[in-house]
């Protein structure tokens, strides 16, 4: 049977909004892909950017400030070195915590710095039946101690917050919330915690584990964008297809009518 297309079928109403409806959808999704291609490329200029501070040798903490003037995100991930006292009894716990395999509780340490200024130093994770604050079997050292880490910009609360803590004393938090720990510790304290990587003299008894750098990846992004794209794809063919069997059924119809219609 020959059969052709009919072109007239595209002035039917119910096609060209069925066409139209394809044709926006399938525009939608490419706009999702690119959305996706752009996502990564942001990715991978915030790995390059991370990768390039790391590579950086080690500096004191007060000329990466100085030198930053106080932006927190220009100074994420760069490598330094400060000297101060540990203030154990207000140090914090924030349970519920891992880092790669190792689970178990973050604990952090206030530490005073010379210029009078206050830096939350994250030493690491120990056991999750770890009694304290103070850590137990985690002192660090007493006196001066000079450590180095990379710098981070604490983590953002969660959405009920934090509740207040007891005695007006900080013990334990879900996120190392900077601007909540302020209120509780006495002092400056600095838009920026350390990571802990080295420190002098160690400590006395067990030391935490140390929070590993994070491990830098593309993401999901670029699959994503492979998806969206062939959904979109999909879509124009299947439109394509509705149309063109529509179009060869109503003609072949036609010439069937013709065939038997009477001379």
């Amino acid at each position: 049977m020959n059969t052709r297309f009919d072109t007239d079928i595209l002035k039917q109403p119910r096609w060209i909004v069925a066409v139209a409806i394809g044709v926006l959808v399938s525009l939608l999704f490419i706009r999702l892909g690119v959305w996706q291609l752009d996502r990564l490329e942001e990715r991978r200029e915030e790995n390059a950017t991370i990768e390039s501070r790391t590579e950086e040798p080690v500096r004191p903490l007060e000329g990466v400030l100085g030198q930053h003037d106080g932006d927190v995100g220009a100074m994420k991930h760069r490598h330094v070195s400060v000297e101060g006292l540990y203030r154990t009894d207000e140090e914090f716990f924030s349970i519920g915590r891992a880092d790669g395999n190792t689970r178990g509780t973050l604990v952090a340490t206030p530490m005073d710095l010379d210029d009078g200024t206050v830096l939350v130093v994250v030493r690491g994770l120990v056991p999750p039946d770890t009694q304290g604050p103070p850590a137990s079997g985690y002192a660090p050292p007493s006196g001066r101690v000079v450590v180095e880490g990379r710098i981070d910009d604490g983590e953002q609360p969660t959405a009920i917050g934090e509740p207040e803590p007891n005695n007006g004393k900080l013990t334990s938090l879900s996120r190392l919330d900077l601007s909540y720990i302020d209120e509780w510790i006495d002092g400056d304290v600095l838009p920026v915690t350390l990571l802990l990587e080295n420190q002098s003299p160690p400590d006395p008894g067990g030391s935490p584990v140390h929070v590993t750098p994070e491990e830098l990846t593309e993401g999901s992004h670029l699959g994503y964008a492979v998806q969206w794209f062939a959904f979109s794809l999909i879509v124009a063919i299947g439109v394509a297809v509705l149309v063109y069997r529509a179009g060869t059924d109503e003609s072949s119809d036609e010439t069937e009518l013709d065939r038997t219609s009477p001379m």
